[in-house]
């Protein structure tokens, strides 16, 4: 009789434990508490200090190699986090204008899991360039012009600002309180949209949606860039100049693939002191707008118009919501997106300056 007490409370204990085990499990699996937001789930300043050998990074112009560093920061849920990962420099006209050239991270496999830089293999960092508040300003602009992109299409970087302490591993200064923003990866920006990031030598006018194709050019209109090149680039590998290519991977002679823009620092609405338009190009200063769309695409230019009107305020509105950004450089920003908007108001100006100025 005890024996049979004995093996009923066993199996019923054992049946309590087999019941209580996913819920262990769940427990176990939550012990570290709520995860902080993804890197580009949030857009406020995230505020770090980045340890490297900053002194070699820029003194040593022709090493193209990384260095070993640590990223620290405090994320919104309080927790001090920092990671190892490697810097190197980046760019090319910027390599050459810039004290502190922009730069790019790399993280190990799985180095920032369960961390607010989770998933995230290498970043591209736009630095201040100089110490000039001036050349601040510039890069503050170029981080509103991609979120001026995101309110156009999901086919767009985002960004994340970021305020920074440079610490230097070797002599332990330390350069306080610098702007920077972050950009996402080409393949995060795929993934987000259901396709691959592709490295194809070139694409035909055919092979680009021509929606995407439409908005992506009016965009270039709008802010004054004539630095890009959507079909092919200097490295014969891999499309393009300050675009990337997304699309279905295999990429096929009859599939369609999305161009998203990137490096915005030539363009009119930054206006950098070292940006002049391209040789052979009928303008003089990058202010002067040249629309360099493809006429193939025109038969979605008027869908593209109609986009931008409607996001018009919004727009705008990006530069009066950046408190870093200086009165004046607002105003001069505003009046030259201004000028943007009447000739899209404007049928017979639109005509003139976008529809008939298409590339064959």
């Amino acid at each position: 009789m005890r024996t049979n007490v004995i093996v009923s409370a066993l199996v019923l204990f054992i049946g309590l434990l087999t019941a209580m085990t996913p819920l262990l499990a769940q427990e176990g699996k939550n012990e570290g508490g709520p995860k902080p937001a993804g890197l580009f789930q949030r857009s406020d300043t995230l505020t770090v200090t980045m340890t490297a050998p900053w002194s070699d990074l820029q003194r040593k112009k022709g090493y193209q190699g990384t260095y070993p560093g640590q990223i620290n920061y405090t994320d919104e849920l309080g927790n001090n986090t920092t990671l190892d990962m490697t810097a190197e420099r980046r760019g090319i006209t910027r390599q050459q204008v810039c004290k502190y050239p922009p730069v790019k991270l790399r993280f190990e496999k799985g180095a920032a899991k369960g961390t607010t830089f989770r998933g995230q293999k290498s970043l591209k960092v736009v630095t201040h360039c100089q110490k000039s508040s001036r050349y601040e300003q510039y890069y503050i602009m170029e981080m509103l012009i991609y979120r001026m992109y995101n309110l156009i299409t999901e086919k767009s970087f985002r960004i994340r600002p970021l305020n920074v302490t440079y610490t230097d591993s070797e002599s332990g200064r330390s350069d306080d309180n610098r702007f920077a923003f972050l950009i996402e990866d080409d393949s995060d920006v795929a993934k987000r949209n259901g396709v691959k990031k592709l490295k194809i030598p070139r694409v035909g006018t055919t092979q680009l949606d021509p929606q995407t194709s439409s908005e992506f050019s009016l965009f270039q209109f709008m802010i004054g860039n004539t630095d890009w090149a959507a079909l092919s680039g200097p490295d014969p590998k891999e499309c393009c100049h300050n675009v990337k290519l997304i699309g279905p991977e295999p990429f096929q002679k009859d599939d369609i693939a999305y161009p998203v823009p990137y490096d915005f620092d030539s363009s009119g609405l930054v206006n950098t002191d070292y940006a002049a338009p391209a040789v052979g190009l009928p303008i003089r200063s990058v202010r002067q707008r040249l629309f360099r769309g493809y006429c193939r695409h025109n038969s979605t230019l008027n869908d593209a118009r109609e986009l931008f009107l409607e996001q018009e305020d919004a727009i705008i509105a990006v530069l009066d919501e950046e408190p870093q950004l200086a009165s004046g450089n607002k105003n001069k920003a505003e009046n030259y997106l201004n000028q943007f908007f009447k000739i899209l108001r404007d049928d017979k100006d639109f005509n003139k300056k976008v529809i008939e100025k298409c590339r064959k």
